[in-house]
């Protein structure tokens, strides 16, 4: 017996904007290198774009990593990368489910400009204990889950582990880096009767890198998060949940010559959120729901050195913010085919703290409307539209990949909050058991986008630095269509997605016209005009019935085909007498090739009556394609 999440339903009783949901088993059909990885499996999906095969940094029909929203079991996680991007820190076997809100997501989120990732643990078994372990190339795992009784008080648990072991064989290797990373996710649930229930989860993890050019390095950054869960029934019409969260993002790079001299760099950013969800159903045509948040921030950024510089020009950066929301939604089904689905949030951030005497401390106070408006064609099939505001108060220096050395800031009073509309028209229809087609045209603005400015590297003074001294600021625009097939027939259980996207910024001091000095439009090293995904697994056995050796045959398959991302070309050159220096005037004169890579898989399954095995191989880039990721010039001076 199969039955779908409500979520999948064509015409559910929410309206769902730009929404997918993954279950664990479709992120482990996901070929990807080395093991299933969450965020991989969410790259391949219309509108949404990576910026390399190294990155698992996420570009939302438009927007940047820093403007996604992501959660695990409701509390955020800043910096969700392992080795620099390339694997996401949630391990698959201990994550239930995901879902992507690519945009006009409702009004029980907010504080970011681009779409929400939420990742939900496990529960665990609440029948029997049940357990599973994989040993790949790159790491070695172990997840448990069951039931737990003691007396009258019963629920459920479940634990899991992971760690590389790169560091084991760099040992033998003197080429490999010693290197490792490790995580675990944990999670208890109390049933304390029909009306409560009680959930504690956590999640921690840490990369290491040691390294020895003649310069030693260490690098060790690492997430880790405590949620603490109360759902509680009032009434059969009014249901609870509230929340009691923390995380923290820690970084910390370190050098050390031969001559003793040292450099430290130390970067932590920690979140303790209270949130109440509430929902209520006055009657069968309205379902109100309604809540709050309060979320203390405290940053801090420190940056020492052995060398003589001035004590002033290396950062000692502390911040305290407090950002507090309401916020309120209705789902009213008009008639049978009409649904509309106001919200409305209201925001406030505020520094609390801030150790830099010229920095001006922020009190900003923001109204976010939210619409979507539904039509029911027929049983199959529903248009709709969209139109949200969203306002950002955190902002992200960051290197341009996603890494450990990313630093976030709360907002002060000379840089303003990220504003961005959402403007969104879909259409959705169940063309037969198995097959869906779900289409969306969008619209995004963006206002007060920032863009980090190198020259703070020497610039910077801890007694007159402003955030605005930090960041060039700027506007933008995305448009655009995805175009989403999803498939569950003949064996095959997949999707072929499409999108096309148009994204354009202007930043100050940025792309700047030579002739006239002024900043102009340009497509970001991100911006895919094209692109298209095709993921299919195929369960042979399910199919036709046939086996090899007794076990289940599956296949599947990853192709992507994506427009070359923008590029600079050298535009003029400066010598000094002694160098020759490059200058590039923008940053987006040419593209690169097109990009296009093709992995597949094979899994031999073998179904016993008290566990499984699955041996599998994936060849990653069958075609051997060598796309272009960056080009780099030099001069050739004879």
């Amino acid at each position: 017996v199969k039955a779908k999440y409500e979520e999948d339903e064509i015409n559910s009783k929410q309206i769902r904007v730009s929404n997918t949901i993954h279950t664990t088993a479709q992120i482990q059909e996901t070929v990807t290198a080395g093991e299933a990885d969450v965020i991989r499996a969410i790259i391949a999906l219309p509108g949404v774009t990576p910026i390399s095969d190294f990155s698992s940094g996420m570009y939302v029909r438009g927007g940047s990593p820093d403007q996604n929203l992501i959660l695990l079991d409701d509390i955020d996680v800043y910096n969700p990368n392992h080795f620099g991007g390339i694997f996401s820190t949630f391990n698959t076997d201990a994550v239930d489910n995901i879902e992507l809100l690519k945009g006009g997501f409702p009004s029980k989120y907010g504080e970011r400009l681009s779409s929400v990732l939420n990742v939900r643990n496990r529960d665990g078994n609440r029948k029997e204990m049940e357990g599973v372990s994989r040993l790949s190339f790159i790491s070695a795992s172990t997840t448990v889950e069951g039931p737990w009784k003691i007396g009258s008080h019963e629920g459920s648990y479940m634990g899991s582990f992971r760690r590389s072991y790169v560091d084991m064989v760099a040992k033998f290797i003197d080429e490999i880096p010693d290197y490792y990373f490790y995580d675990g996710h944990a999670k208890i649930n109390y049933d304390l009767d029909m009306k409560n229930k009680l959930s504690i989860s956590t999640y921690f993890g840490k990369d290491r890198l040691n390294m020895d050019l003649g310069t030693k390095m260490a690098i060790e950054w690492g997430n880790s998060t405590f949620t603490a869960q109360w759902v509680h029934l009032f009434t059969a019409q009014l249901f609870s949940h509230f929340i009691v969260a923390g995380s923290t993002f820690e970084s910390n790079f370190g050098l050390k010559t031969d001559g003793g001299a040292k450099m430290d760099r130390k970067n932590t950013i920690s979140d303790l959120t209270v949130k109440g969800i509430m929902s209520y159903k006055p009657n069968n045509d309205h379902l109100w729901e309604f809540g709050f948040e309060n979320k203390f921030n405290d940053i801090r950024f420190n940056f020492t050195t052995s060398e003589a510089f001035d004590p002033e020009k290396t950062p000692n950066i502390k911040i305290d913010a407090l950002t507090s929301s309401v916020y309120f939604q209705d789902t009213w089904d008009m008639d049978i085919y009409w649904s509309l689905q106001p919200g409305l949030r209201i925001s406030n951030h505020r520094s609390l703290d801030v150790n830099l005497p010229s920095a001006p401390k922020a009190d900003y106070t923001r109204v976010s409307p939210r619409i979507s408006l539904r039509r029911v064609l027929d049983e199959n099939s529903n248009v709709y539209v969209s139109y949200g505001k969203y306002y950002q108060y955190l902002t992200l220096i960051s290197v341009g990949m996603s890494s450990p050395f990313d630093v976030w800031f709360p907002l002060d009073d000379t840089v303003e909050p990220g504003e961005s509309d959402h403007y969104i028209l879909g259409y959705k229809r169940e063309l037969t058991a198995g097959l869906v087609l779900e289409t969306e045209a969008y619209y995004k603005t963006y206002d007060n986008l920032t863009e980090y400015r190198m020259e703070t590297d020497y610039e910077w003074n801890n007694n007159t630095g402003t955030l605005k001294d930090v960041f060039n600021l700027g506007k933008g625009y995305t448009q655009g269509m995805d175009v989403l097939l999803r498939n569950d027939i003949f064996g095959m259980s997949g999707f072929i997605g499409y999108t096309y996207s148009n994204t354009r910024r202007k930043i100050e001091e940025y792309n700047t016209n030579p002739d006239t000095n002024e900043p102009e439009y340009y497509y970001p090293k991100y911006d895919k005009t094209h692109s298209l995904s095709v993921i299919e697994s195929y369960n042979m056995t399910q199919h036709t019935g046939r086996q090899l050796w007794g076990a289940d045959i599956k296949f599947a398959v990853n192709y992507s085909l994506a427009s070359g991302q923008p590029d600079p070309i050298p535009e003029q050159y400066y010598y000094d007498g002694n160098y020759f220096s490059i200058l590039y005037s923008y940053s987006d004169r040419t593209r690169l090739p097109n990009y296009s890579r093709c992995d597949v898989s094979f899994k031999l399954q073998w179904n016993k009556k008290h566990y499984t095995i699955e041996p599998y191989i994936q060849i990653i880039n069958l075609f051997n394609r060598k796309n272009i990721w960056t080009r780099a010039y030099n001069f050739d001076v004879d």
